[in-house]
């Protein structure tokens, strides 16, 4: 099966020594469908940020920037991760971020939005304007924690 390849480089280290983003790779993985227990995007969010309350680390490929969601703040805060001014432009994944290692959702960033209840962000949250429901299928999701 060809999978479309989104970034030739992305991945610092890859499975198998692959380090492209393929087209499969983006909106929610399978483990956290899995835990919610659901295949619908909007139960997945809600179990992951308003339930369990993970921070989200996410990689648009329409702007090519990183994002957090970071629910153990208070108020809660999205965040464009800054790109590192020594980026060397080999490898997508650390282009943005406070270490040599890729963004985490420690890294510092623009803060775009906050939010006192949880359960706004579904509805409200936009980036340039797209809803966070497509921003998400859109979106390579890097991690959860």
């Amino acid at each position: 099966m060809n999978q479309k390849v989104i970034k030739e480089h992305f991945w610092k280290t890859g499975v198998n020594g692959d380090v492209r983003l393929t087209e499969d790779e983006l909106g929610w993985p399978d483990m956290l469908r899995e835990e919610a227990l659901s295949d619908y995007p909007e139960t997945i969010f809600r179990h992951c940020i308003e339930i369990v309350g993970f921070n989200i680390l996410f990689y648009w490929i329409k702007d090519e920037n990183f994002y957090t969601i970071e629910t153990e703040k208070d108020p809660i805060e999205v965040r464009r991760i800054f790109l590192d001014p020594d980026w060397d432009g080999s490898c997508e994944f650390t282009k943005a971020g406070v270490n040599k290692s890729g963004p985490n959702t420690a890294s510092a960033g623009e803060l775009l939005a906050s939010f006192e209840d949880p359960t706004c962000i579904w509805t409200e949250l936009k980036i340039e304007g797209v809803p966070i429901s497509q921003v998400i299928e859109e979106s390579a999701i890097i991690t959860w924690d």
